[in-house]
């Protein structure tokens, strides 16, 4: 079933006063257009939208009021893959990925680590790695030390430099002198 489809069918009879989330966008595709043959839907690279993340999608993509990560967790058995599949994939609206990564950083830094690590070491996610390094402090302190230790050799270290020198814990400040 598309997701056309499942929007639409989803939204049945929703009073138009109520905010309505869009639905998650299936992921791009990193095939050549050259390479693939034509078809009526675009091809996803990566899976599918299952119940569960559109669930989660559409409760971070409600402007407000803003949902507690307890209750988005709530909606999906898997809340860390869930959290990083909404991260890796929603577009629109711009704050639905960057809550999902909130509630990675403030409940499930532990297991995302190699996530907030890769965020802080690439160029092409300068917005979560900003969110990662705000944060340290929220963070077991193995986590902060290592995600701290990757901003500083990533694409921006001023910036990382100045965001962990901001740190109120002495282990973690100490990296940025």
């Amino acid at each position: 079933m598309s997701m056309t489809l499942f929007l639409a069918l989803g939204c049945a009879g929703t009073p138009q006063a109520e905010p309505v989330a869009p639905a998650m966008p299936a992921p791009e595709s990193t095939t050549s257009p050259a390479v693939s043959a034509p078809s009526a839907e675009p091809e996803a690279s990566g899976p599918a939208p299952d119940a569960a993340a559109e669930a989660v999608y559409r409760a971070l993509s409600i402007r407000d009021p803003a949902p507690t990560c307890e209750g988005v967790e709530a909606l999906t058995e898997t809340p860390v893959e869930t959290l990083l599949f909404v991260v890796d994939n929603a577009q629109q609206p711009p704050w639905a990925g960057m809550r999902a990564a909130d509630c990675l950083i403030s409940r499930h830094a532990v297991a995302a680590q190699s996530s907030l690590t890769a965020w802080v070491s690439s160029p092409e996610t300068k917005g979560l790695a900003i969110l990662a390094l705000n944060q340290l402090d929220t963070m077991p302190l193995e986590v902060s030390l290592t995600v701290a230790r990757a901003a500083l050799v990533g694409p921006d270290v001023e910036s990382a430099r100045t965001r962990i020198g901001r740190s109120t814990i002495p282990e973690i400040k100490a990296l940025a002198e």
